[in-house]
C-alpha cells in the first residue's frame, strides 16, 4: 500500500512517526493530505453522483435497454441521417457511426443545461429537484450521456482530422472544447495530456494517470491516487510536466484550454447567474464526478502488469481488453488494442488481438469478458478475484485452474514498480534535472 496498513479501517490515514527522516516525514505528510482529498472526493462522488448512476445503470440494464436499443437502432442506421453526417460533417463516411450517438448526447446536455440556465435567470435559484434531474440527465440511462460525452472528446484529441475541414476552422473539436466544458473536460486536455503523455508513455513513469506505484487492490490508496487523476483533470500535472521538457506546442495549448476552463468559463457563467451554487453545481461539479470516474476506470485498465525478464512491460498484460462488454463505446473496451493499435478502426480491433495470440496465450494476457470496466475496476479494488476468474476471465489456453486464474490476478493487481514515496522522490529527480538543463541551456 501507498499509506500504511491499518487495523481499524481499510482506507485509515497512517499516523505520521517522528523517527524517520525529514524528506521521509515531508512525504508522508503530502500523501497524508492526498489520502484526504481522495476521501473528500469519494464523499463529494457519494452525495451528488452515485445515485444516478446507480440508478439508471441498474434500470437500463434490468430493462429499459430492451426499449431504448430498437429506437435507437432505428435512428442510427437512418440513411437520411447517416448521409447527412457524411455529406456535412465528418471527414470519412465511417466516422458516421458515432453521429447518432454524438446527436443525442448532445441534444440532451444542451436542453438540460437551458433549463437550469432558465431557472436560474427567472427565479433566481435552481429547485432541489431540477438539480437532480440535471445530474440524471448529465449521467443519462446506463451511463450513456457521460460515456459519450467523454468517449467523444477522447475521439476527438485523438483524431485531428475527424471533422470535414469547414467545421475544423468553425467549430473545432465539439466536445473537447465546447460540450466538454459541461463534463469537467479542460479544452484540449485529450489532444495534449493524453496523446504526448498517456499514450506516450503508455501509462508509465510521468503519466499524470501513473497507477503503477499503487497496490490496486487497495481502498487507501485509491484515496491517494484520486487526487492524482484530479491533477489530470485540472490540466495542472500535464501544463508542469510539458513546460520543464520544452514542449511549447502541447504547453501553449492546454494553457489556453485551461484558461478557458478556469478562468472565462466561470467568469462568464458567474456574470450572468450571480450564483456561486450555480457555479458550484453546474460547472465544478462535473470536473469532480469525471475525476472520480476517470480514476476508477484507469484504475481498472491498467490494474494488472507483469514483467519481462528484462524488466520490460508486457503489453498484452499491462492494458487490458473486454470482450462482449455491457457498456462498450465504440471500442473504448479495447483498452490494450487503443494502447499497442490505436490507429485501428474499432469494428476491427479482433484482428490486433489475433496477431498477438500466441503471447495472449504465453502469458495469460488480461482479457476478460461480460463485464463493464467500471464493475471490473469495482471488483479488482475490492480484491474479488475468485468472481472475476469464475465469471469473466478469458483462458485462451484453457489450462488454468480457477484458484490459478484468481491468484495470478490479484499477483499482478497487487504488483508495484515502485513504491509511492520512491515515486515521489523520482518525480522530484526528474523535474530537478529537467530544470538545472533548462537553466543552464538559457
Amino acid at each position: 500500500m501507498c499509506l500504511p496498513d491499518s487495523s481499524l479501517a481499510a482506507v485509515a490515514p497512517p499516523a505520521v512517526s517522528t523517527k524517520v527522516p525529514a524528506a521521509s516525514t515531508s512525504v508522508r505528510r503530502s500523501l497524508t493530505l492526498r489520502w484526504i482529498i481522495g476521501v473528500l472526493c469519494s464523499l463529494n462522488f457519494a452525495v451528488f453522483w452515485a445515485v444516478p448512476i446507480v440508478v439508471q445503470g441498474q434500470a437500463f440494464h434490468l430493462g429499459l435497454k430492451y426499449v431504448l436499443r430498437p429506437v435507437y437502432n432505428l435512428l442510427d442506421q437512418s440513411p437520411a441521417l447517416r448521409g447527412f453526417a457524411t455529406r456535412y460533417i465528418y471527414s470519412k463516411p465511417q466516422y458516421s457511426d458515432f453521429f447518432a450517438t454524438a446527436l443525442l448526447t448532445l441534444l440532451s446536455s444542451t436542453a438540460a443545461f437551458a433549463a437550469v440556465l432558465r431557472s436560474q435567470l427567472l427565479y433566481g435559484s435552481i429547485p432541489w429537484q431540477l438539480h437532480v434531474a440535471y445530474n440524471f440527465v448529465w449521467v443519462g440511462f446506463g451511463g450513456r450521456v457521460m460515456g459519450a460525452a467523454y468517449t467523444f472528446a477522447h475521439k476527438e484529441g485523438h483524431n485531428a482530422l475527424l471533422y470535414q475541414r469547414w467545421w475544423r476552422k468553425s467549430v473545432g473539436n465539439v466536445f473537447e472544447c465546447w460540450v466538454g466544458l459541461l463534463f469537467g473536460n479542460v479544452p484540449y486536455n485529450f489532444t495534449t495530456s493524453h496523446n504526448h503523455m498517456h499514450h506516450a508513455l503508455d501509462g508509465g513513469k510521468g503519466d499524470s494517470l501513473y497507477c503503477w506505484d499503487f497496490d490496486r487492490t487497495s481502498l487507501s490508496d485509491f484515496m491517494v491516487y484520486q487526487e492524482r487523476a484530479l491533477r489530470h483533470m485540472s490540466g495542472t500535472s500535464s501544463l508542469h510536466y510539458f513546460k520543464l521538457r520544452g514542449m511549447e506546442e502541447q504547453y501553449r495549448l492546454l494553457r489556453k484550454g485551461m484558461l478557458t476552463y478556469w478562468l472565462f468559463t466561470p467568469l462568464a457563467l458567474g456574470l450572468l447567474t450571480r450564483s456561486p451554487w450555480f457555479l458550484f453545481a453546474i460547472w465544478l461539479q462535473p470536473l469532480l464526478a469525471m475525476s472520480f470516474f476517470l480514476a476508477l476506470i484507469n484504475w481498472g485498465y491498467h490494474a494488472y502488469i507483469e514483467l519481462d525478464g528484462n524488466g520490460e512491460h508486457l503489453a498484452v498484460v499491462n492494458s487490458l481488453t473486454i470482450l462482449d462488454g455491457q457498456d462498450d463505446y465504440f471500442g473504448e473496451d479495447d483498452h490494450m488494442a487503443h494502447h499497442y493499435s490505436t490507429q485501428t478502426w474499432y469494428t476491427q480491433t479482433h484482428t490486433y488481438r489475433a496477431r498477438v495470440m500466441e503471447d495472449l496465450k504465453r502469458h495469460h494476457g488480461s482479457v476478460f469478458k461480460e463485464v463493464s470496466i467500471v464493475e471490473l475496476s469495482a471488483l479488482t479494488l475490492f480484491g474479488q478475484f475468485d468472481r472475476i476468474a469464475q465469471r469473466h476471465y478469458v483462458d485462451f489456453t484453457g489450462k488454468l485452474s480457477q484458484a490459478e486464474i484468481a491468484a495470478m490476478l490479484r499477483r499482478r493487481a497487487q504488483h508495484k514498480e515502485m513504491s509511492c514515496d520512491e515515486y515521489l522522490d523520482w518525480q522530484r529527480d526528474v523535474d530537478a534535472q529537467l530544470l538545472a538543463s533548462k537553466c543552464k541551456a538559457e
